[in-house]
Parts: C-alpha cells; sequence; structure tokens
C-alpha cells in the first residue's frame, strides 16, 4: 500500500509538469480540503469545505463533476475504495445561491453526491483545474458507522428515510425530520433536521415556521457549518414576509 501510494504521488507530480504548473513545496497555491468532522453516522451528511488559495481566477463549482463545468474550471473529488456517484445530486442551497458568483471557498456535502455505505473507512482528495492548471488537496480520512441498537443515535437515524438531503427541498415529505427534533433533540442529525425543517417550510411558504427553524439552528449550533446558510434562509424568509 505504501508503494502504491508513493506512486500516486510521483505520477501526480509528473501530470502536473506536463499541465504547465508545478506546485513545489514553499509555493502559495493550495487546494484546502476540510472536513466538519471525522466520524460520521449513517445518514449523517458529510460536509467538506474546500478553499483554493494563491490562484488567481479560481472560482470553485457550487456542484463538482458534471456536463455543467468547462474543461477550463472543474472540480471532482476522489474518494478510495470508489463509491458510486448520486444521480440528481445538487448543491447546497447556500451555494445555489451564488453558482453564478466567484468563489474561492465552498461547501459540500458529499453523501449528496456519493452513495456511502452505512459503514467504512474512506480518504478524500479534491482535484481542482482552473485555466490549464490543476491542483491536488491533501487528502482527508472520514469515517462512516451505523449506530447500534442501544446506541444514543440509534432511534434517530433510523427515522431518517428520505436522504440525501435534497429530497427534503419537495412536498414528497413524511414529517422524518420534525420527529428527530421533537423526539430526540439531542441527537447528533438534530441540527441537521432544524436546517431541513425550515428549508420544508421556507418552500411551503410557511415563513413563520423557516424563521423558527433557522433560530434555532443558528442559536444552539452556531459553529455549525450550515448556519450560516439559515442566516441568509431567514433573511429570505423575511423579506418575503414584508412582500403585500
Amino acid at each position: 500500500m505504501r508503494t502504491k501510494r508513493v506512486w500516486w504521488g510521483m505520477g501526480m507530480g509528473c501530470l502536473l509538469v506536463f499541465c504547465g504548473w508545478v506546485v513545489q513545496a514553499g509555493e502559495t497555491a493550495a487546494l484546502k480540503l476540510a472536513a466538519s468532522q471525522s466520524e460520521f453516522l449513517r445518514q449523517e451528511p458529510i460536509l467538506v469545505t474546500l478553499k483554493v488559495e494563491g490562484t488567481p481566477g479560481a472560482n470553485l463549482p457550487a456542484a463538482p463533476g458534471g456536463e455543467s463545468q468547462s474543461a477550463s474550471n472543474a472540480l471532482r473529488f476522489e474518494v478510495e475504495p470508489a463509491v458510486k456517484a448520486r444521480p440528481n445530486a445538487k448543491p447546497l442551497p447556500g451555494e445555489a445561491a451564488t453558482a453564478n458568483k466567484a468563489a474561492a471557498a465552498r461547501t459540500y456535502d458529499l453523501l449528496e453526491w456519493f452513495q456511502f455505505p452505512d459503514n467504512g473507512q474512506f480518504t478524500v482528495r479534491a482535484v481542482y483545474e482552473n485555466g490549464g492548471n490543476r491542483v491536488v488537496s491533501e487528502p482527508i480520512t472520514l469515517r462512516v458507522h451505523a449506530p447500534k441498537k442501544g446506541d444514543a443515535d440509534f432511534d434517530s437515524v433510523a427515522r431518517l428515510h428520505h436522504m440525501p438531503w435534497s429530497n427534503y427541498e419537495t412536498n414528497a415529505f413524511c414529517g422524518d425530520t420534525f420527529d428527530v427534533v421533537k423526539n430526540w433533540p439531542d441527537s447528533q442529525v438534530a441540527r441537521y433536521c432544524h436546517y431541513w425543517n425550515g428549508r420544508y417550510s421556507q418552500n411551503k411558504k410557511e415563513y413563520d415556521k423557516a424563521i423558527a427553524s433557522y433560530r434555532i439552528v443558528i442559536d444552539k449550533y452556531p459553529g455549525f457549518a450550515l448556519a450560516g446558510d439559515a442566516r441568509r434562509a431567514l433573511a429570505e424568509c423575511e423579506k418575503a414576509q414584508q412582500k403585500p
């Protein structure tokens, strides 16, 4: 395994030379990939942040892969061991709202884009190409596991039926996230559920309910990766309420 890893690094170095851009130690160009945590429950969104530095004109796409990307500005994630891509995946709402704006940093939900199994350990890298330049992030390691019966999060995770998150954008909704925050308010997945409840209510134009859900996200989970988007969505709801 070690030999394979060293060979990959040498091969990538050669590829960067052919692309006309070599990222040597000490240079400023870098692609920084970070996860909100290293351990994830089954059904829990795998939120990662990506930031490109030292690359003039960098504009990370809101969605990795896909036909909408141009050859001159493309992003992909490499997962080992390999997992299947999820069809019809969507960027997070906050990223979709700024898809047409230049962004050197973005947040992605890997569970939205990939069909991770219930248990396993995975290595993830990001690869970004812009204007003939190519940079690869350092790898991060993630572990996904299904809680066992008797574990604190077993019941709350078992209640979720519509992953990935983009399914909660529609009216095809059975109330599982509302049940989670009501019955298991301290669950690890409760913060996501409050956010999804806000999204669902906002799409239904039930703005009071949406605002209440977003306020919980903002006040109870200020360091949550989606708290910033909850503020943006809350402002949208308040603006919508002011319309005659």
